[in-house]
C-alpha cells in the first residue's frame, strides 16, 4: 500500500506510545489532519468495499465545505500495519453539538446516500478476531455522548460491527436500485413498466419532430459547475428544505461535479434541443454504479415534453453503454422508481448511548416518540 512521508513519520514517532492491538498488529490513531485526497487513501478505497459516498473527492470536499458550515468537527480514526505504516482502514466521522448533548457520526451532514467505513478487504477477519479494536478506537475518539451511524447497507453495516458496539436497526425507507441486463434494449423492454416506456418513447419523438437537432451528452469537467449552479436555479421553490439552495452546498457540488469528472467518480449529463438548455442530471458513480444526485429541467419551456423522464431512460442507457452494470435511484420509496425496474435496498441505522447524559437524552425522546 501507498503510504505518506506524514504518516509514516507519525507512525514511526508513536510505536512507543500509540494504541496497539493484535499482537502489535495495528496502530489505532484519531487523524485530525487525514488527507482523503492522498495516495494512500485512494489506494485503500480501491481495496474497500465502500460507496460512492467514501470516494476520495466526496469526503475531502464534505469535510472542508460542508462540516465546518454545519457545526461539525472532523473526526477521523485510522487503523494502520505496525510494520511499515500502512493504511488498513478509516472511519470517516464527525462530531455535533446538539442541546448540550455531543453526537458522534458518520459523516452524513444529510447528503450522503451510504454511510461506510474504508476497510482493506484483505483484512476483514484479522480485525474481526482483534479483541480490543473496539475499545482502543473508542478511547482514541474520546467522550461522546450518542452514537449515530446512518444510513447504512448490510456490507457496510457488517463492517461498521468490527469497530463499534450496538445494534443496527432497520430503516423505515429504503433506497432503490436497477441492476441492468446484458442487452440494454432487451432488458428494457422487458423491464420498464410499459405504460411507461410507451410514454417515454412517445415524449422523445415530440420533442425530436419538434426541434432538428436534440442531444444528451456528458458535460466537460470544465463546464460542470455551470451546470450544478443551473440545475439550482431551476430547484429553486420546488422542493421544501432543498439543501442546494444554500450557497455552501452548491459550491460543494459545483466542485465534486468538476473533480468528480475528471476522476471518474460523478457524472454531469445535458439534455438540449436546438442548443437550448432542457435539463441536466448529476450523480456519482463507483464500481459500475451511478447513483442519481442532482436533476432538473426548464419546465417553463420544455414541460410539455415529460423531459424527466425520458432523460433517466437516456442516462441509463449511456450508462450501460461504458460498462455500467447498476442504476441506484437514490434513497426514497417513490412511486416512480419501481417502474424503471428498480428494486428496494434495505437500509439500516445504529443508535446508541455512550454516556448517562446519552441515555437519558435517547430515553427523553423514545417518551416523545422522536428520533435524534
Amino acid at each position: 500500500m501507498v503510504m505518506s512521508n506524514q504518516a509514516a513519520k507519525r507512525v514511526y514517532e508513536n510505536k512507543s506510545n500509540a494504541p496497539m492491538v493484535a499482537g502489535n498488529s495495528f496502530v489505532i490513531q484519531q487523524e485530525s489532519d487525514f488527507d482523503f485526497s492522498g495516495d494512500e487513501y485512494r489506494e485503500l478505497f480501491k481495496q474497500s468495499s465502500a460507496t460512492a459516498f467514501q470516494s476520495p473527492v466526496w469526503l475531502e470536499e464534505l469535510y472542508k465545505q460542508l462540516a465546518p458550515n454545519r457545526g461539525a468537527t472532523k473526526v477521523v480514526i485510522t487503523g494502520r500495519n505496525y510494520a511499515d505504516g500502512s493504511l488498513i482502514f478509516a472511519l470517516p466521522l464527525i462530531t455535533r453539538k446538539l442541546k448540550g448533548i455531543t453526537l458522534l457520526e458518520s459523516a452524513d451532514l444529510g447528503v450522503c446516500d451510504y454511510s461506510a467505513p474504508v476497510v482493506h478487504q484483505d483484512y476483514l477477519d484479522q480485525l474481526a478476531l482483534t479483541d480490543d479494536l473496539k475499545s482502543q478506537i473508542k478511547k482514541e475518539i474520546g467522550k461522546f455522548d450518542i452514537l449515530r451511524l446512518k444510513p447504512v447497507r448490510d456490507q457496510s453495516r457488517m463492517e461498521w460491527e468490527l469497530f463499534f458496539e450496538g445494534e443496527f436497526e432497520q430503516l423505515d425507507f429504503s433506497s432503490h436500485e436497477a441492476a441492468l441486463g446484458e442487452d440494454y434494449a432487451v432488458w428494457r423492454e422487458e423491464t420498464f413498466e410499459p405504460k411507461l416506456r410507451k410514454k417515454i418513447d412517445y415524449n422523445l419523438r415530440r420533442i425530436h419532430n419538434h426541434h432538428d437537432h436534440v442531444s444528451f451528452d456528458l458535460v466537460p469537467a470544465g463546464e460542470c459547475g455551470e451546470i450544478i449552479s443551473k440545475i439550482q436555479s431551476l430547484r429553486a421553490g420546488r422542493f421544501e428544505g432543498d439543501p442546494i439552495q444554500q450557497d455552501f452546498v452548491l459550491s460543494f457540488y459545483r466542485k465534486i461535479a468538476e473533480q468528480g469528472q475528471l476522476e471518474g467518480f460523478a457524472r454531469t449529463y445535458i439534455l438540449k434541443a436546438d442548443g437550448k438548455f432542457v435539463g441536466a442530471l448529476f450523480g456519482l458513480t463507483n464500481d459500475k454504479t451511478h447513483h442519481g444526485m442532482l436533476m432538473a429541467c426548464d419546465y417553463d419551456t420544455f414541460g410539455k415534453f415529460g423531459p424527466v423522464f425520458g432523460m433517466i431512460d437516456l442516462l441509463m442507457a449511456d450508462w450501460h453503454k461504458d460498462g455500467g452494470r447498476i442504476c441506484d435511484f437514490d434513497i426514497g420509496d417513490e412511486d416512480f422508481k419501481p417502474k424503471y425496474g428498480t428494486k428496494p435496498v434495505k437500509l439500516f441505522k445504529m443508535t446508541e448511548a455512550a454516556s448517562p447524559k446519552g441515555k437519558l437524552a435517547l430515553k427523553l425522546l423514545e417518551t416523545a416518540n422522536k428520533s435524534i
